[in-house]
């Protein structure tokens, strides 16, 4: 274990000159062929290390657990620190003058993570010359983790991910990322943003401050389909009509809202709000109506007293979409709706919903997307399938030897 714990040690201090002397890895520099040709002489590398293992007693040391174990624990040392950091993008420079905050360049990270894949790699490579039913479960646990690892990591220099903004009146084809703009081999048209908003909640502000009551926790209503009365900072409350699309008709003394379809529509309640104290009626109602407001309409707030207004947040949403064109090079038209968590895959692009015009709320003719392009991920997810098969193999095989 001693000897485990020096060479890591040995790894991170070698690691530590090299960030000092050339700076953090660029991985972009890793790019296609690059990576691949890189790959092929870390394959070759493993295999001559494992035709010399009983040559040479370093490589031999690779194949214990005295090796192995002090590894894990760099690593999980190491990845903790990254997790208790943070990070920064890879484009930009670290914040701090080690360069923790951009572990993934991190010379020591990168150097501990290699020697962990490699004595995976070994293990493997080991199992497969020496195949044994009975360990087919840690084989295929330690071939799973050794592509998924060196997969990953290789295959980060090739993947792109950009930004693109589509409008409903032309197509677009030119996104953003780090380094500026690019032209994408397929085009997005916007056809239709849908959004589903939470039910409209109501709270009391103050009027001169604006800030609500109480200020650090307010106490709100819920006005959904089940809602009847509740009470606000000694004002019970109730709903006498609910519009969620309406416009406000203005006349000379009064201001009162009727349904309306249109863009710019907001969601109107008729409030009737009695002031309480000690659960009995103070006073008389009063009756008005409130509003969120949008881009097209100012919000309306109910006064209540001098300093006292019941006023509707803006409403929160749901769940939103975007149904759109995606034109390609090869004359394809693909309809598809992209929400959140929940891409559309064209020409090995993952189109995923990211925002869209928050001033226009529910009517806005934008919507941002962000378009991943990874082509090692197919290869990560052969390693974890492997790795989960492993794991479950593992369970199966250790309750029949109970």
């Amino acid at each position: 274990m001693k000897e485990g714990f020096a060479t890591g040690a040995g790894l991170i201090l070698v690691g530590l000159v090299l960030q000092y002397s050339v700076g953090p890895i660029h991985w972009s520099d890793f790019a296609f062929p690059i990576n691949g040709i890189f790959l092929i002489l870390y394959l070759l590398t493993l295999v001559v290390v494992y035709l010399l293992r009983h040559r040479v007693r370093l490589f031999a040391f690779l194949f214990t657990a005295e090796a192995a174990v002090p590894t894990l624990i760099y690593a999980a040392l190491l990845t903790v620190v990254m997790g208790l950091t943070r990070q920064v993008a890879p484009h930009e420079r670290a914040i701090d003058p080690i360069g923790l905050t951009q572990m993934l360049s991190f010379w020591p990270f990168v150097f501990i993570y290699a020697r962990l894949a490699g004595i995976v790699g070994l293990i493997a490579l080991r199992q497969i010359l020496h195949f044994r039913l009975r360990e087919v479960p840690s084989m295929l646990s330690h071939i799973g983790l050794f592509i998924a690892i060196v997969s990953a990591t290789l295959g980060s220099a090739d993947m792109e991910r950009v930004k693109l903004t589509a409008q409903t009146d032309m197509p677009e084809w030119r996104a953003t990322h780090e380094q500026g703009f690019m032209e994408l081999p397929l085009a997005i048209q916007l056809e239709k943003f849908t959004i589903d908003e939470y039910p409209p909640k109501l709270l009391v502000i103050n009027s001169k401050t604006g800030k609500s009551i109480p200020a650090k926790n307010p106490d709100i209503v819920l006005i959904d389909k089940h809602f009847r009365e509740g009470m606000l900072h000694q004002w019970r409350i109730r709903v006498r009509q609910n519009l969620p699309l309406a416009a406000p008709v203005i006349t000379s003394d009064t201001t009162r809202y009727v349904a309306w379809g249109s863009s710019g529509a907001v969601t109107a309640l008729l409030v009737e709000a009695q002031p309480m104290k000690d659960g009995k009626e103070v006073g008389k109602p009063l009756v008005g109506w409130v509003t969120c407001g949008s881009y097209l309409f100012p919000f309306q707030e109910l006064k209540l007293t001098k300093d006292l207004s019941l006023v509707m947040a803006r409403r929160e949403p749901e769940r939103y979409a975007s149904r759109i064109h995606v034109y390609t090079q090869s004359q394809k038209n693909i309809v598809a709706t992209v929400e959140v968590n929940k891409p559309v895959t064209v020409d090995g692009w993952k189109i995923y919903q990211l925002s869209y015009d928050e001033s226009m709320g529910r009517w806005s003719e934008t919507s941002t997307f962000e378009l991943v392009k990874d082509p090692w991920l197919p290869a990560v997810y052969v390693g974890i399938y492997l790795l989960l098969a492993g794991a479950i193999l593992t369970f199966i095989v250790s309750q029949k030897r109970r």
